[in-house]
């Protein structure tokens, strides 16, 4: 179903930079090089939040005959900042002004979710607030080393994880949290299937298309 956003009111240019949700730190910075030489001091602005980093979690379940090609969980979500680039002259104009995006389930790491334990629980916990599968922690595993998205503008760092569902028909209704995620479509699809989604420009979003890649590594090895 189509989906579109209208801007009731922009209160931009009313709030603090460092107020609200992100914050934005309008920095002066010097480098300085390995021979102690100075640079100038330069202006750098960065996006920073409480919650820094994030997970994403990789749900996934076997397919009779199919060891390699497992079905994953998606979900199409509501993403409005896209709304933005509607209102640019971009380099390559997007093709759609589609507001939604296919991605795998994911969350930020909440303050007191720290160490590895505490990533493993906040996965645990997105996966059931955002799908309504509840699996035990222990079930969920790392799946190789966390990422930087977008450096340049945030120092999140995301963190990626596994888990193997035994029966993707048992979910409960999921809870969501608040507007954004409400009505957000959930679908299982092969692993070739969202591969092939990443390829041809269905599936957009980076750290979806990474992790999907990196399970099908595994299986290609055994793990």
């Amino acid at each position: 179903m189509p989906v579109d956003i209208e801007i009731v009111e922009d209160l931009s240019a009313q709030t603090p930079s460092d107020k609200g949700y992100l914050k934005v730190r309008r920095l002066r910075l010097r480098t300085r090089g390995a021979d102690g030489a100075a640079s100038e001091v330069y202006r750098y602005d960065a996006v920073d939040r409480a919650a820094l980093d994030a997970v994403v979690v990789l749900m996934w379940a076997a397919r009779d005959g199919a060891p390699r090609d497992p079905l994953v969980c998606v979900r199409k979500q509501l993403r409005p900042p896209l709304l933005l680039r509607r209102e640019r002259e971009l380099v390559v104009p997007d093709a759609s002004n589609e507001l939604e995006l296919w991605e795998l389930p994911a969350g930020l790491i909440e303050a007191h979710e720290r160490g590895e334990e505490g990533v493993l629980e906040c996965a645990r916990r997105e996966t059931e607030e955002e799908t309504g599968f509840a699996l035990p922690r222990g079930d969920f595993a790392r799946l190789g080393v966390p990422v930087y998205l977008s450096p340049g503008m945030c120092a999140e760092k995301i963190h990626l994880v596994k888990v193997r569902v035994p029966d993707p028909t048992l979910a409960v209704e999921a809870k969501g949290d608040g507007v954004v995620e409400a009505g957000s479509t959930v679908a299982w699809w092969p692993l070739s299937e969202c591969l092939a989604r990443a390829d041809d420009g269905t599936i957009e979003d980076a750290k979806t298309e990474l992790a999907l890649r990196r399970l099908r590594a595994e299986l290609e090895r055994g793990a």
